[in-house]
């Protein structure tokens, strides 16, 4: 064996010292490069965890809100039409032609059809003839239309006055209108929701709350209103016809008398509605209320045979009838929407007391004209002490209206015999009742006395007396 020197072995254990340490610090190294890769792979998992209990925690609010969805979804897609109903569309369209005045003369489908997706597309163009207040009403009927239609383009062509013609111009159109079908079937499988009745009946109110949000907002066109054309000269027919005896035109004379009539019947309306909002006396009121209202109903109807038969053509008797008539009509009939009931306690007891000495005198056909004209203003708050006087007065029309139809009914009281004890019998159209039989689906014999009967129609005990 060889004998190596003392600082040999020095050596040898000094290297020997430092491979060692090295060995032993890349070790460390090593292992903390190891510790930090796990300790990344913990944090990743960690967020992923979090992301996750997130999304757990929002599955009964994502779960509601998709039951909310599907239980409404035929709610948010009915303005499209089934499959079957285009088949109904060309008679929609039809009908809105026939409506609003215009001449269809041809409806055209295009391109389109059944789709992969979720919604199918079909078009249709048509070609018309029509005034111009006609195509626009022909266009509101679209636009108020419960289904969804789509007017994709339009052209007018502008037509020509005729000679000694000054009324409303025919144009040429030609229209395509778009509409979509829902495709039921299309699409993913929906995802399934445990216990989904459970939680659908739970949902049952903001379900139904939901749906009544739905709504889809309309226009009602509302006619010429004296506007001009704007597709049709202005200027004076150069022939010099000023409009008497013109194509379709009443002359100007009776014109003017129209507008003088319906002048006269807004200038009465008004003077009642005064009367009725002056007079201290509730039934006067109310009888000067009813005499307005069927004056104003008379008014509309002559305001609608003026425009679907055109009768004002001539521009300022026109003007001054949208002005003067009609727009007042529609402000008197919104103003009377939006005014409440002002009945203090002491007009609905005079209104009560009415009623009952009508009840007694007989004179069933004032009460029930009288509730008539009152009925409107007995809406009241559940807490509203006036509530108790206005349903005591409703059970008053109530039995107004059950004698009324009492009245007509055919009972021939012939006789009666009155026992003190038993039961007591009348004699009613040849027939002998005893009380308690019934006579009808809804009327019974109640009670009978000397000179008279009580019976029971429709939950009301009325007495008649013997011929």
């Amino acid at each position: 064996m060889v004998n190596l020197s003392e600082n040999k072995l020095i050596l040898i254990f000094a290297l020997s010292g430092v491979v060692l340490s090295g060995l032993a610090f890349g070790g460390v190294y090593w292992t903390r490069g190891k510790i930090d890769d796990e300790k990344g792979l913990i944090e990743n998992l960690e967020t992923k965890i979090k992301k996750a209990s997130a999304k757990k925690a929002r599955i009964p609010k994502d779960e509601e809100a998709v039951i909310v969805l599907r239980e409404n979804l035929r709610e948010y897609v009915k303005i499209l039409p089934e499959a079957a109903e285009l088949n109904d569309l060309a008679r929609t369209v039809t009908s809105f032609a026939k409506s609003s005045g215009v001449a269809l003369k041809t409806m055209t489908p295009g391109k389109g059809g059944k789709s992969k997706g979720a919604f199918s597309k079909y078009t249709y163009k048509m070609n018309f003839t029509g005034t111009l207040w006609q195509f626009m009403k022909f266009m509101n009927a679209f636009e108020s239309y419960k289904r969804f239609v789509r007017v994709t383009n339009f052209r007018l062509t502008a037509g020509k006055r005729g000679k000694g013609v000054l009324g409303d111009i025919n144009h040429q159109y030609s229209m395509t209108i778009e509409t979509f079908v829902y495709n039921k079937k299309a699409g993913k499988k929906p995802v399934p929701i445990p216990d989904y009745a459970r939680k659908k009946a739970r949902l049952r109110e903001k379900i139904f709350k939901e749906r009544a949000s739905i709504n889809i907002d309309e226009y009602v066109f509302k006619g010429k209103r004296s506007r001009r054309d704007i597709f049709v000269d202005p200027r004076p027919d150069v022939l010099g016809v000023d409009g008497e005896g013109a194509v379709g035109r009443l002359p100007r004379k009776e014109q003017e008398e129209i507008l003088k009539g319906l002048l006269a019947q807004v200038a009465q309306i008004r003077d009642l509605k005064k009367r009725a909002r002056e007079t201290k006396v509730v039934l006067e009121r109310f009888e000067f209320s009813r005499k307005a209202s069927k004056l104003l109903a008379k008014v509309k109807e002559k305001i609608l045979e003026i425009q679907e038969k055109e009768l004002l053509t001539d521009q300022s008797i026109s003007y001054r009838f949208q002005r003067e008539v009609r727009d007042t009509i529609e402000a008197m009939e919104k103003k009377g929407e939006e005014k409440t009931s002002g009945l203090r306690m002491d007009e609905l007891n005079t209104i009560r007391r009415y009623l009952e000495d009508a009840l007694i005198d007989g004179r069933l056909d004032d009460a029930v004209d009288k509730f008539s004209e009152v009925e409107q203003h007995l809406v009241f708050p559940r807490k509203d002490p006036r509530k108790g006087v206005a349903e005591r007065i409703r059970t008053l029309y109530k039995k107004a209206r059950v004698g009324q139809e009492f009245s007509r009914l055919k009972l021939d009281i012939t006789g009666t015999i009155v026992l003190g004890k038993g039961l007591s019998t009348a004699i009613i159209n040849g027939k002998t009742f005893q009380e308690g039989d019934p006579i009808d689906a809804d009327l019974f014999l109640k009670k009978v006395g000397e000179e008279w009967c009580e019976f029971l129609f429709k939950g009301v005990a009325i007495r008649k007396r013997v011929r």
